[in-house]
């Protein structure tokens, strides 16, 4: 990929770097500031959007954009080239000079017992079982309860949802990043990977649930991440004054399950797993397991219905595929294709109405997210999994396209035996094959 997506084009670029021109003022001392902050913003979002080199994170993406802007080393009158050069360099500073480690905590609703130890993820380690007696992560604790206990977050942080947050296990991903935004995006990418893949391989039982809570409907997704992640420096210390929050109404009952059915869960975990460290596009994969975590972890459950939709586009085609091409693909995993079809086209009808502000209010969006659960996951377990190893997703999608019925495929098979016929002769008439053969 270039350093600008292909979705803008030269003259568009050039246009916004015009406009920050004037914008752009140096003093006597050589410090640049930026005037207008509406504008600046609007522009650098653009830039933010419009920027496709290869970069670790989005947060280091806008620090990368922003701090071009402001660097001594742009000239007054820069023109597009000055820009990338300048931008190039930073995003070397930021991802191999400038760095240092952080340790990102979670907590975790719901965990099974085999989720223990360290895990690996990229270049993210994470501790799901971290030493509780060691004198850095009783800092660490120390640091997150006094965090909780702070006037300025009562809002953040009720009784209700700090009892949560205690019933929570932790775990502390360990990462080397510029920031700690740039720390908590890739440990969350590299936890909620882990977490979607947990996810999948215990939902396949889900079709249907009711509930009412004042606190409003619970998530899909059985296991979650609580309301507080924090990002420390080496010695437990908090890097600021902040975290990031989770969308949280609360998690789903804690039951223990029996022996078997975690055996089994587990077995269905590490099957997934080996699927996406071993599939020819397992960073496809680990990308759809991350959105599978957030769409389904997502409390309001008319965007989990849409993140879970946006997720079956991704995966069952190209984007410039039309939609009932890609829910009768989906269709073609099962023998009995029909109803799954038709789901397929209600979920679709659903999807544009909502999108359009349309939206249907008959009361069923906790129905409806279970029948997007149940629509994705066959068709993503199925893409991780690749059971015919297939060379490219491309090649996956081609197959599924292929007829449901025999007979169908038979007559596609005559008429292609029909051609490769046609082929021989032609070789032969041109003098290509010898007679004999």
């Amino acid at each position: 990929m270039g350093f600008w997506r292909k979705d803008f084009s030269e003259d568009e670029i050039n246009h916004v770097l015009e406009q920050l021109k004037p914008l752009r003022k140096i003093s006597d001392d050589g410090k640049v500031s930026l005037e207008g902050a509406g504008n600046i913003d609007m522009y650098t979002a653009f830039l933010v959007s419009a920027v496709g080199f290869d970069i670790r994170t989005d947060a280091l993406k806008a620090r990368v954009v922003r701090s071009a802007l402001f660097s001594p080393d742009l000239k007054v009158d820069f023109r597009e080239k000055d820009f990338r050069d300048v931008a190039y360099r930073l995003r070397r500073k930021y991802q191999v000079e400038d760095v240092k480690p952080y340790k990102v905590v979670f907590p975790l609703w719901n965990t099974p017992p085999f989720l223990n130890g360290v895990r690996k993820s990229q270049d993210v380690t994470i501790n799901f079982s971290p030493s509780i007696a060691t004198r850095i992560f009783k800092r660490i604790m120390r640091e997150r309860d006094h965090q909780r206990s702070d006037r300025h977050y009562e809002t953040f942080f009720s009784h209700a949802v700090v009892s949560d947050l205690r019933a929570c296990s932790t775990c502390v991903a360990h990462v080397v990043a510029h920031s700690s935004a740039d720390a908590q995006e890739r440990a969350s990418e590299a936890l909620y990977e882990i977490l979607g893949l947990l996810n999948l391989a215990k939902d396949g039982g889900k079709f249907w649930r009711f509930s009412s809570r004042i606190g409003g409907k619970l998530p899909v997704a059985d296991v979650l991440i609580g309301p507080h992640t924090t990002t420390h420096d080496v010695d437990g210390s908090l890097t600021h004054d902040g975290f990031w929050h989770e969308n949280w109404v609360g998690g789903p009952s804690k039951k223990k399950p029996s022996q078997d059915h975690l055996d089994s869960w587990e077995k269905r975990y590490k099957q997934l797993s080996r699927g996406v460290a071993q599939s020819p596009w397992s960073g496809f994969c680990r990308s759809a397991a991350v959105r599978y975590f957030k769409a389904f972890s997502n409390p309001n459950l008319e965007e989990s219905f849409l993140d879970g939709w946006r997720l079956f586009e991704n995966i069952s085609g190209s984007r410039y595929e039309k939609t009932e091409t890609k829910v009768t693909r989906a269709s073609h995993i099962f023998k009995d294709n029909v109803e799954y079809r038709i789901v397929g086209k209600h979920l679709a009808l659903r999807r544009h109405l909502i999108s359009h502000g349309h939206a249907i209010n008959t009361g069923d969006e906790e129905t409806l997210a279970f029948q997007m659960l149940q629509f994705v996951l066959p068709f993503l377990t199925r893409f991780i999994l690749n059971g015919f190893s297939f060379a490219r997703p491309e090649e996956f999608w081609e197959f599924l396209d292929l007829p449901a019925t025999r007979s169908k495929r038979l007559d596609e098979v005559e008429e292609l035996q029909r051609r490769l016929r046609l082929y021989d002769k032609a070789a032969q008439f041109r003098g290509e094959t010898d007679a004999s053969s």
